[in-house]
C-alpha cells in the first residue's frame, strides 16, 4: 500500500496520521456506499494499524502501530 503516490499523500497516509491521535481511526461511510474500511484492513494486514476497543462504549477503533509510525515518518520526507 502506497503512502505517497505521484507526489501526493494517499488516503492510507491520512489514516495512519489519524491513528496517531487519541481517538484513533473510525470507519467513515460516504455517499454511494463508499467506506474506508478496505483501506483500514489493508493497513491492518501490513501491520501498520491495530484494532483496539476504545471510546465510552468500547467500540472498535484502529490505532497506528510503532511500525506504522516509522512508515509514516519515512513517507513524509
Amino acid at each position: 500500500m502506497h503512502l505517497i503516490y505521484g507526489g501526493k499523500k494517499t488516503n492510507a497516509f491520512y489514516l495512519l496520521e489519524d491513528g496517531l491521535g487519541a481517538d484513533g481511526v473510525v470507519v467513515t461511510r460516504r455517499a454511494k456506499g463508499f467506506t474506508n474500511y478496505g483501506n483500514i484492513q489493508e493497513l491492518v494486514k501490513a501491520g501498520l494499524l491495530e484494532r483496539r476497543a476504545a471510546g465510552p462504549r468500547g467500540g472498535d477503533r484502529w490505532f497506528t502501530t510503532p511500525d506504522g509510525a516509522i512508515a509514516l515518518i519515512g513517507a513524509s520526507f
